[in-house]
């Protein structure tokens, strides 16, 4: 009779992203980024891409760092690219078209542009300095938005969750890398812990992958 062996656990890591930041003069640029993902060469990358525009290989429409970094990245390595996002839109593609808000949304955006310069390198983005800096402002800008767009931000995330559950689940066992907006980061994180059954899901810092 064969016995169960317990399933190895999928170690899992958060690499944060910093949107249009990438290309500034900043340690953490698009180069940077591309570098970090060959180094730490994950089994499974899954990236904020739709699988209609990774399968149709035309990146046109895509992030910045799914164009310059990761793509670049999985064409010089035998990483697999698993894209989760269900649609192309992204933080800033929810903020208010005008009034007061928008005001508002500027303004903490120059403040996370701001923190996130400061941070500068990929260690500290993905530290809990830059988290904790970066968790409220966030959370107070999504506040400025309607009510129908936290709504629509909240539903693309618990998707993401849920395309990378199923990654976990089809590939057990495996070093996966998870290169998101650092935005979305809070919001997936608790998802995850909610979705996942106990002992699927071993998460490590990204220089720990």
């Amino acid at each position: 009779m064969d016995l169960l062996l317990p399933k190895t656990p999928t170690r899992l890591a958060f690499l944060a992203t910093i949107s249009d930041l990438h290309r500034q003069p900043v340690s953490y640029d698009l180069a940077c980024l591309r570098d970090l993902v060959i180094r730490l060469t994950p089994d499974l990358l899954c990236a904020e891409i739709t699988r209609e525009m990774w399968e149709g290989g035309d990146l046109s429409q895509a992030a910045l760092e799914v164009r310059g970094a990761l793509a670049p990245a999985v064409a010089a390595t035998d990483v697999v690219l698993v894209p989760v996002a269900p649609n192309g839109n992204r933080f800033a593609d929810f903020a208010p078209e005008a009034g007061w808000q928008r005001g508002m949304v500027r303004t903490f955006d120059r403040i996370l542009q701001w923190g996130q310069r400061r941070a500068d390198t990929p260690e500290a983005i993905n530290g809990g300095w830059f988290e904790s800096f970066c968790h409220p402002l966030c959370l107070i800008t999504e506040w400025s938005w309607t009510a129908d767009k936290r709504k629509a931000w909240d539903e693309q995330n618990k998707i993401i969750a849920q395309n990378i559950m199923q990654v976990v689940r089809r590939d057990s066992g495996r070093r996966i890398l998870v290169a998101v907006q650092c935005q979305r980061i809070h919001k997936i994180e608790p998802l995850l812990k909610r979705f996942a059954g106990a002992d699927e899901i071993e998460s490590v810092d990204y220089w720990d992958l």
